[in-house]
């Protein structure tokens, strides 16, 4: 009876961590990724996308992954971020095809927090992870609002 109730209280709790980082369908927002500059060198580097999301886990990055973002209209996008930084510095830009930035971040301690940007449609973003020595993980979610 115990080891079932334990079994309850694990898949419990593991539904709300996927619960907190589900994926969403935007109707009008396609994402590829994750793509990278240069191999990543970490052997522990462990990374997941989803229609809305991208993340990632490691013990030492430095190098820049990105996911590409295109929207089929004009719209208002909420990006849900949450950085764990264990060592070192990891970046967080987004920018679109002209290298024209619309968010810029720099975070070296754990960060769960949200930002809005807008993108037009037929137009080219990139979400950009740029490790400097770090170690921890990056979680990006995008929706449409």
């Amino acid at each position: 009876m115990q080891k079932f109730l334990l079994l309850i209280a694990f898949l419990i709790l593991s539904s709300f961590s996927l619960f907190a980082q589900s994926d969403v369908k935007n109707a009008h927002i396609e994402a590829h990724g994750t793509h990278f500059t240069q191999p990543v060198k970490d052997k522990k580097w462990r990374n997941e996308n989803g229609r809305s999301f991208t993340k990632a886990k490691y013990t030492e990055y430095d190098g820049e992954t990105f996911v590409k973002i295109n929207t089929s209209k004009d719209i208002a996008v909420v990006l849900k971020y949450e950085i764990k930084v264990g060592k070192g510095e990891l970046e967080m830009v987004v920018a679109d095809s002209q290298d024209k930035v619309l968010f810029q971040k720099t975070f070296s301690e754990d960060v769960k927090s949200e930002t809005e940007v807008s993108f037009q449609k037929y137009q080219e973003y990139r979400i950009k992870f740029i490790g400097k020595q770090t170690g921890g993980s990056y979680f990006c979610q995008w929706i449409e609002k």
